[in-house]
């Protein structure tokens, strides 16, 4: 409770400090026409209300920070200069010493070596000196060498430079004392609903409570590093035949909830690219890249780097990009899969109806509970902007659209909008005449028509410079389609056969398959087309069997 007071203190200080209380609750609560590049009076005025935001963000620590860029992906509840300076809260923070950093240097748990009284035990503050500076002296013998000058400053982690094993490695090191603090901060940041509900006025339309589980979830993941660390296998894996992306390797035997050791990327930073003289060619090949590698992490992979800026992609000497700072990632399944396929699908054809069924879909709502007749409106006005805009931007706030119809979209789309805008504006600022739509376009119609084929034939995007293997393509095709149904003729004889007749039912079903098979081969196995057609008078010379022997 004292730890809370003493906290409380701490924002309202800090809230004081840069004036913020009456200066938010006018811009939050002023409607005005708002240019999205910031050019009007009003606009102006309030990016110097947000500017002062984000620095009372970064005196607060992470979980305002964490906050603040999640205000960044609403620019349907925050005005746009908000929005705009809310994402600049990238790798801004002041650096802590290393010798303070000590709390968090180590591989394993300190209750594994330490007893509860030694722990509990109140030092002095000359012994808690000390024990800092033999900690941060045991951890840099691990290495060959090892710099303790950080190297990047974010608010969860400071990251290294070091030497292991004559190969250099970058350490990702948790600030000290971190999840005591978050924990309070989460605790206050709940006692604030009420007045966050009342300056807002979004009432109903805004999950005020998904929005703060948000922000805990993201703090959950980022304060154990081990998650970071199977982000980072799982994102290798996922490209491990594509030449041209890569992701830091670990070293597994040091790293830890507080550490992470990996190997150090040489390259540049994308953003530094903007102003290098590399030729417009180099930086238009980076932009494609970039986007279907991304492609690939969403509409494939199902898992995808959830905040791409400038400074968490690197372009190595022989021009591969390199992503980094796993910490936060997203996810997709199936289903919300198709259903944004065939979305973007439907408006990249014009398509408004099949883009406002899809975009009801997504937001798993029945079009009775919304007005369609003005969602078709709207829908109309948003495929007109993708498919005719003028240069620039392309991709659209759909999150508007769906708090205008109270349509709660999954948080996973909002993530992966605000993804694709930071994509989106980092190739934009490498090549002016870059737009999303012309690589995008045909890659998700390639997999959108391919849909409902198995996906070792389906999904097989050119991302590898290897050639398919058709057979083990077409292995797949006929193992995918043979279990899918066995599944449902399982599902259809469970419960409804007695067992006796069920076992004559499931030869014939499973001479169905066998045909279904067969033809599916003949059709579409070109070289394997033989087999098929031996398959296929096969099972009609069984059937012919069956019947005579029944008979």
């Amino acid at each position: 409770m004292l730890g809370k007071t003493k906290r409380y203190l701490e924002v309202t200080r800090v809230l004081l400090k840069y004036n913020l209380i009456p200066e938010l609750y006018r811009d939050l609560r002023t409607n005005y026409i708002s240019n999205p590049d910031c050019t009007c009076d009003f606009d102006v005025e309030n990016r110097q209300t947000a500017v002062k935001l984000r620095q009372a963000f970064e005196d607060l620590g992470p979980t305002f920070i964490k906050m603040g860029q999640t205000m960044s992906k609403r620019p349907d509840l925050v005005p746009q200069p908000y929005v705009i300076e809310m994402s600049n809260l990238q790798d801004k923070v002041k650096p802590v010493p290393f010798e303070e950093m000590a709390e968090s240097l180590d591989l394993a748990c300190i209750c594994e070596y330490q007893t509860r009284e030694g722990r509990n035990r109140k030092k002095s503050e000359d012994e808690l000196k000390a024990e800092r500076k033999r900690r941060a002296k045991a951890f840099i013998e691990i290495f060959d060498s090892f710099d303790p000058e950080p190297i990047a400053c974010g608010s969860i982690a400071q990251v290294y430079k070091g030497v292991l094993d004559s190969k250099p490695v970058a350490v990702k090191i948790l600030r000290p004392n971190l999840i005591d603090t978050i924990n309070i901060d989460l605790s206050i940041l709940d006692d604030f609903k009420p007045v966050m509900k009342k300056v807002l006025r979004v009432g109903k339309k805004f999950d005020i409570d998904a929005f703060l589980l948000e922000i805990r979830e993201m703090l959950t993941r980022e304060v154990d590093l081990r998650i970071e660390a199977v982000n980072m296998r799982r994102f290798d894996d996922n490209f491990k035949n594509v030449k041209n992306v890569a992701v830091p390797k670990i070293y597994p035997d040091y790293c830890s909830a507080n550490i992470l050791t990996m190997e150090f990327i040489q390259g540049t930073q994308v953003k530094d690219l903007i102003d290098m003289p590399v030729p417009q060619s180099k930086k238009s090949e980076y932009t494609r890249t970039i986007t279907k590698s991304y492609l690939k992490q969403v509409y494939i992979d199902g898992f995808y780097h959830a905040d791409p800026h400038g400074g968490n992609m690197l372009v190595e000497e022989n021009d591969t990009v390199a992503f980094i700072d796993f910490g936060a990632v997203g996810s997709i399944d199936d289903e919300l899969q198709k259903n944004m396929l065939e979305f973007y699908y439907s408006i990249n054809n014009r398509d408004v109806e099949g883009a406002t069924q899809a975009f009801l879909k997504i937001g798993g709502v029945d079009a009775r509970d919304v007005d369609v007749r003005r969602l078709r409106k709207d829908m109309d006005d948003l495929i007109a902007n993708q498919n005719y805009g003028l240069e620039g931007r392309q991709s659209d706030n759909y999150a508007k659209l769906g708090l205008k119809y109270d349509i709660r979209l999954p948080g996973e789309f909002s993530t992966l909008q605000r993804a694709i805008l930071l994509i989106e504006g980092v190739c934009l600022e490498l090549d002016p005449r870059y737009n999303i739509k012309t690589i995008a376009i045909p890659v998700l119609m390639d997999a959108y028509k391919k849909l409902n084929i198995p996906k070792g034939a389906a999904l097989h995007i050119e991302f590898s410079a290897e050639p398919p293997d058709e057979k083990a393509e077409l292995r797949a095709a006929i193992r995918e389609v043979a279990e899918k149904m066995e599944y449902m003729g399982d599902r259809f004889l469970e419960g409804k056969q007695k067992e006796n007749k069920r076992s004559v039912f499931s030869k014939e079903f499973y001479l169905a398959v066998l045909l279904v098979v067969s033809t599916y081969i003949l059709l579409y196995g070109d070289a394997f087309s033989w087999v098929g057609l031996v398959g296929f008078m096969g099972t009609i010379l069984i059937a012919l069997l069956s019947v005579i022997r029944r008979n």
